[in-house]
This record gives C-alpha cells, sequence and structure tokens, in this order.
C-alpha cells in the first residue's frame, strides 16, 4: 500500500447493505479513506467534501443515483463516477456514460474487478510524460509534433486518425460512445454519421495494430462503443 493509495478518498453510494458492508471492507483493505451514503440525499450532502471518487448505484429509494450525476457535471465537477448498476442493458449503460458516469460495473460483480476500475481510473492522469508524450506498450504519440508510432517505427495516420488516437490515449480504460467520440474529436457541429467513428477505427486498427481482427490497443465495448486499453 503506498501513500498515493492511502490518500484516496471515495464515496460510496449504496442502499443496500449487504452490497455496501462487502464493498466498504474491500476498499478499506485495499487501502482507501471511505465515506459511505444510503440515499441520494446523503450523497448529495457527502459529496460536498474533498473526495477523490464516487461509486453510485443507481436505484436508490428517494431517487435515481445519475441526478446526482448529472447535477455534478452540470456544475463543472469532473470528479470520476463508476456506476453501481444492476441495470445491464446497453441502452442503459450507454445513458450513464452519455449523462457524464467514467465508467460502470453490472451487478453482481467481483469486487477485485471493482478495485482494478478504480484504480484505472486513478492512473489515468498519469499517462503522460512531462513532454507530453502518450505511450502504451510498444506505441507512442507525440501530441506536439503530431507523431505516432510503433517502437521504432513511424506510423502515417490522417488529421483525424491522429485527432481520434490522441483523445483515446489520453483517456484510456473508459469506454465512450460514438456520440461522445463524435462530440470530442469532430466537435459538436458535425452533422454526419455515428457510423463514421466506426470507420475511422476500423482504419486506425489496420494502421497501429500488429492483428487488427485482435486488437490489443482499441477495444471494442459491445453495445457501447469503445475504449483504448490501459497498459498492461
Amino acid at each position: 500500500m503506498n501513500a498515493s493509495t492511502e490518500s484516496r478518498k471515495i464515496l460510496l453510494v449504496e442502499d443496500d447493505e449487504r452490497i455496501r458492508l462487502e464493498v466498504l471492507d474491500s476498499l478499506q483493505a485495499a487501502g482507501f479513506t471511505v465515506s459511505v451514503a444510503a440515499t441520494l440525499a446523503e450523497s448529495q450532502e457527502k459529496v460536498q467534501s474533498d473526495m477523490d471518487l464516487i461509486l453510485l448505484d443507481l436505484g436508490l429509494p428517494d431517487g435515481d443515483g445519475l441526478d446526482l450525476c448529472r447535477s455534478l457535471r452540470a456544475s463543472g465537477s469532473d470528479i470520476p463516477i463508476i456506476l453501481l448498476t444492476a441495470r445491464d442493458a446497453p441502452e442503459q449503460r450507454v445513458r450513464g456514460l452519455d449523462v457524464g458516469a467514467d465508467d460502470y460495473v453490472v451487478k453482481p460483480f467481483h469486487m477485485p474487478e471493482l478495485v482494478a476500475r478504480i484504480r484505472g481510473l486513478f492512473r489515468r492522469s498519469g499517462g503522460k510524460s512531462s513532454t507530453g508524450m502518450l505511450r502504451t506498450d510498444s506505441l507512442w504519440l507525440d501530441p506536439q509534433a503530431r507523431t505516432v508510432g510503433r517502437d521504432e517505427q513511424r506510423l502515417e495516420l490522417k488529421p483525424r486518425e491522429f485527432d481520434l488516437l490522441h483523445f483515446m490515449m489520453s483517456n484510456p480504460g473508459r469506454a465512450w460512445t460514438r456520440d461522445q467520440l463524435i462530440e470530442r474529436v469532430w466537435g459538436k457541429s458535425f452533422d454526419g454519421d455515428a457510423r463514421t467513428v466506426d470507420l475511422h477505427i476500423a482504419r486506425l486498427r489496420s494502421k497501429i495494430e500488429k492483428d487488427p481482427s485482435d486488437p490489443r490497443y482499441v477495444e471494442t465495448v459491445w453495445g457501447v462503443g469503445y475504449r483504448f486499453q490501459e497498459e498492461s
């Protein structure tokens, strides 16, 4: 357990006492400081404290957890949010991501996976070097020179392919919907089809992946969209 882990403060919002106690025990054992809330009202009060991440149940007795997520994003908060949900339909997961959640875990879940997701979110800001270079395994990207390569080999990307890869490498481990990628890479004024994302992902894989049919870097998240894999 290191100092950075010990200093991380997590708000756990879960009304099921059994799940709440199980998650609380596991997170404390992993070295995190945890505050708990069982209702939407209680979570709205406790989130005012200095928290580093929120684990958010959706089905709360006094409201929908997405309301908390929505209000935090509307207020400009960028605190990482992981949804704990029994709603495993793809459209429900997409809805959660669209209102600003960073990730989701479907109940019932395994605690080691949840802890890994949490640590993954905390690692994301560590993906950049002091020079701004982004690296994952042998793949590297220099945003200033707008160059990309794998080991010593330079890869030729078109401008939009570069922008897409730059965005995804800057935000590893999170699943993005096609609409989210269009808004962040193409811009809100883009009026094309969401399938444009699929086309660019396919082209990107053909250039950066050793085996595009079994991608190492850009993963398809079925029913949601795409995710850039974190460094293994």
